[in-house]
């Protein structure tokens, strides 16, 4: 059989379970869409690159395998790694594939001539060019283990176009050598010296970050605090695992949240899948220990060396997690002097999504109140988030991954009114390839977050006031259903309805300005 290098490449995503890519057209990119279109793979197209990328990452996060997208040459290359570098921050597994001219005119000053490669190479696993037709499916399989694991993250691929329409015979193609990567387990000396520190302790916390939830140990990780009672926290735009209220489960940590700060109070951290960075006030200090899988094996270590539960440590910090989210939510109150306010959006979300729902939250001053309300008793591993890297702007293409990911569940999206305008023409996309969302945005016309550092700095906000837009009529002239919402007791019937009519709704909600920090 003889097939175009790219043909064969194709193949190997099918193979691979990809279903679709998510892309913006362009010339370089013109052999793997007519390659993807004939093998029955989707292309899911965008208006710009960057929400091409965002789409990728957000898919690998909900569901651990690559999500694969792919753009078109030079700056589109640029726009597009927007997406590879969330990825990068907090190891989402991504292809990223770019196109370009052909290999032979590279660095001659081609059409849109540029160090794809170079470019790429900071922010993900494996950046290099497929450079050899007969080596499509090796190099393919390279780049697709790596995304994968055991430590996941974003890849990079170029296919200059004379590569991919190369004929090779089926019988000239590099197979691929390497077997399925496993992860590894904890040594029997970390597990060991965990046990005798929990052993010392009385004040013990668990930090559980991404990297419990990409190792598939979630599970046995909630096992382990429920039985010892042990205070377990998520840093603020980590990927949680608790789909449902969990007693030892007491919200998230970081600098931007405040919060009762059980971090200071602990005399033994474990952490577990977490980045010992700014959010965690770097962790230097004794009595931190890196525990991200083997639960299951520190359990039995704990039990048969005597190990009791944490019982009034772990009421101390449900008590104080209880305190905080109330004199949050009453802050919201007074901020809102009988207006509408973030509070009460929190609180319709809290409502109207089904429990099984996925939501999005895109957004730097929403984004601290919905994380504090929200997230201090359940953390489910299908609610998406910025991630480590604190970027707003994704919320749009987060929502249409979901939908794409978790297709028969509801699918709403948390969004302040800046990061909405990042990519609000994605609307119509979303819209046209019918992947219905709920969008909710909280529209206070400023960057809240900013301004109000700006007003207790300066005495005002510079550069962070924005206009008046009337979301809902923007979305109703893109085929959007759009909704205004004026008063608090509006906000989860609007929701639920939006939920109910499986189109893509954005719920406009003005909003007293005001922030939780």
């Amino acid at each position: 059989m003889r097939k175009s290098a790219v043909e064969w490449f194709v193949d190997g995503l099918r193979e691979r379970g990809v279903e679709w890519i998510s892309a913006l057209c362009g010339h370089g990119l013109d052999p793997l869409f007519d390659a993807a279109d004939r093998s029955g793979i989707r292309i899911v197209d965008v208006r710009n690159e960057q929400t091409a990328g965002y789409i990728a990452d957000y898919w690998g996060r909900l569901t651990r395998r690559p999500g694969v997208c792919a753009s078109s040459s030079g700056v589109a290359v640029a726009n597009l790694l927007t997406g590879a570098m969330n990825a990068w921050f907090d190891g989402a597994p991504m292809l990223a594939i770019s196109g370009s001219a052909d290999l032979a005119t590279l660095g001659l000053g081609s059409f849109q001539d540029s160090p794809h490669v170079e470019m790429a190479a900071p922010v993900t696993r494996l950046s290099r060019v497929l450079d050899t037709p007969n080596r499509a499916v090796q190099v393919l399989d390279e780049a697709w283990r790596t995304a994968s694991g055991p430590a996941p993250g974003p890849v990079h691929l170029l296919l200059p176009m004379d590569v991919q329409r190369t004929l090779v015979d089926e019988a000239d193609l590099v197979r691929p050598s390497g077997g399925d990567r496993e992860g590894a387990g904890v040594s029997s000396g970390r597990a060991a010296a965990a046990v005798q520190a929990l052993l010392a302790a009385k004040r013990p916390l668990i930090v559980a970050g991404s990297g419990v939830y990409y190792s598939g140990e979630g599970e046995d990780l909630a096992s382990f605090a429920a039985r010892f009672h042990i205070p377990v926290q998520t840093p603020i735009w980590d990927r949680g695992v608790f789909a449902e209220p969990h007693d030892a489960f007491v919200g998230v940590v970081g600098a931007a949240t405040g919060g009762p700060d059980l971090l200071a109070q602990a005399d033994c951290v474990l952490v577990a899948g977490a980045e010992p960075d700014y959010r965690l006030g770097y962790l230097q200090r004794d009595g931190v220990h890196r525990m991200t899988r083997g639960w299951r094996q520190l359990e039995d270590r704990f039990v048969d060396a005597g190990g009791a539960p944490f019982d009034a440590w772990l009421a101390d910090a449900r008590g104080q997690r209880d305190a905080y989210t109330g004199k949050i939510a009453a802050t919201g109150r007074a901020q809102a002097a009988g207006g509408t306010h973030a509070v009460d959006i929190v609180e319709a979300v809290r409502v109207a999504l089904p429990g099984d729902g996925t939501l999005v939250v895109d957004g730097g001053s929403i984004g601290q109140w919905a994380h504090q309300l929200l997230c201090d008793r359940r953390y489910p591993p299908y609610w998406l988030t910025c991630g480590r890297s604190g970027v707003v702007g994704y919320g749009l293409a987060g929502a249409m991954a979901a939908r794409l990911a978790r297709p028969e569940a509801a699918v709403v999206l948390l969004s302040g009114d800046g990061a909405f305008t990042f990519t609000a023409a994605e609307i119509e996309c979303a819209v046209r390839q019918k992947l219905p969302f709920v969008a909710v945005v909280a529209d206070d016309r400023c960057w809240g977050i900013t301004h109000s550092g700006h007003q207790r700095q300066f005495g005002r906000g510079i550069g962070t006031e924005l206009g008046e837009i009337r979301f809902d009529l923007l979305a109703q002239s893109m085929g959007a259903r759009g909704v205004r919402v004026e008063n608090a007791a509006g906000i989860a019937p609007a929701i639920a309805d939006g939920i109910a009519s499986r189109e893509v709704t954005v719920i406009h909600v003005p909003i007293v300005g005001g922030n939780p920090v």
